[in-house]
């Protein structure tokens, strides 16, 4: 008997294919407004734009002083919280990978500012080598999270990293209180109404996710005198989850459960988001999400009811 060879039968994706198991019904799918410019195909990993992209400020009540309210400006890339790694591949050029496993590049000498933090390492007077390493672990505490670094190992090159800088957390949607407590200090808490931090007038306020700097006028500032701070609340449309994205889509949140053309415009769609297991294999990934970056997503989702298999 003589053997004929057959191309191979390639099975294609298909509304729900990554599903394993699912509850009765569908109670673990929603019907969501899918973005991106491009088709989304079933099994794609997905994140909500929850965070909007600008803060506003108003008096609240009539104010006594009749100081300004500079720009706000919201921290675009969080600081994330855990161990940074510092690895140089030449003896000035190193990689930075963050917690999530997301890179950015940085050189001695150059301060680098990327990831949600700042440093700049200064050569010694021997030369970095390839493998010589810092760690750089962040903590959270109220209002913006610390940093410190210290060598990973035992390096051959001697130059030192200064000390580290973080961007802070992401803003939390929702209306932050400004309320002064004499002519020149103030205190701000954040929506769910824990105190993030004190600031003065004319120096610049950096915690809870916002930015910005309190000029006094010709009348002083009474206690009592207040602000609010509202940051928006997002599109709220899906797309596919990146390493990268400051919106809200970098936590993963569902599955996309069939295919969805949005390279035109917005469509609506159905997204998986609880109660389920899904096959891990047949999951979908922005080219952003490496390794540790997907591990952090289907960790996100299994808080959700989402358990990969």
């Amino acid at each position: 008997m003589s053997y004929v060879s057959r191309a191979p039968l390639y099975e294609q994706w298909h509304p729900g294919g990554f599903l394993v198991s699912q509850p009765r019904g569908h109670r673990h799918i929603d019907r969501v407004l899918i973005s991106g410019g491009a088709k989304v195909y079933p099994g794609t990993v997905m994140g909500q734009q929850t965070t909007g992209a600008t803060a506003v400020a108003a008096a609240l009540g009539t104010n006594t002083g009749n100081g300004t309210f500079g720009t706000i400006t919201p921290v675009s890339v969080p600081t994330q919280i855990g161990a940074y790694s510092v690895v140089f591949t030449s003896a000035t050029a190193f990689t930075v990978t963050a917690p999530s496993g997301a890179t950015a590049t940085g050189s001695t000498g150059v301060a680098f500012s990327a990831l949600g933090i700042g440093f700049t390492i200064t050569a010694g007077g021997t030369a970095f080598v390839a493998g010589d390493s810092f760690t750089i672990t962040t903590t959270a505490v109220v209002g913006k999270p610390t940093a410190a670094a210290g060598a990973g190992g035992t390096n051959t090159g001697n130059g030192t990293c200064s000390a580290v800088t973080t961007n802070g957390y992401a803003p939390v949607v929702g209306v932050y209180a400004v309320e002064f407590d004499d002519a020149t200090h103030f205190i701000v808490s954040a929506p769910n109404g824990q105190e993030i931090g004190h600031g003065t007038t004319g120096v610049a306020f950096s915690a809870g996710g916002l930015g910005f700097t309190i000029t006094a006028g010709g009348t002083a500032f009474v206690p009592g005198d207040s602000f609010t701070v509202t940051v928006s609340a997002g599109a709220g449309k899906w797309v596919p989850c990146t390493a990268m994205a400051v919106d809200g889509s970098q936590n993963a949140a569902g599955i996309c459960f069939g295919l969805s053309d949005a390279s035109l415009n917005d469509v609506y769609g159905a997204m998986v988001v609880r109660s389920c297991e899904v096959n891990k294999s047949e999951l979908v990934w922005d080219s952003s999400m490496n390794a540790a970056s997907q591990a952090a997503a289907l960790v996100l989702l299994q808080a959700q009811g989402i358990i990969a298999r």
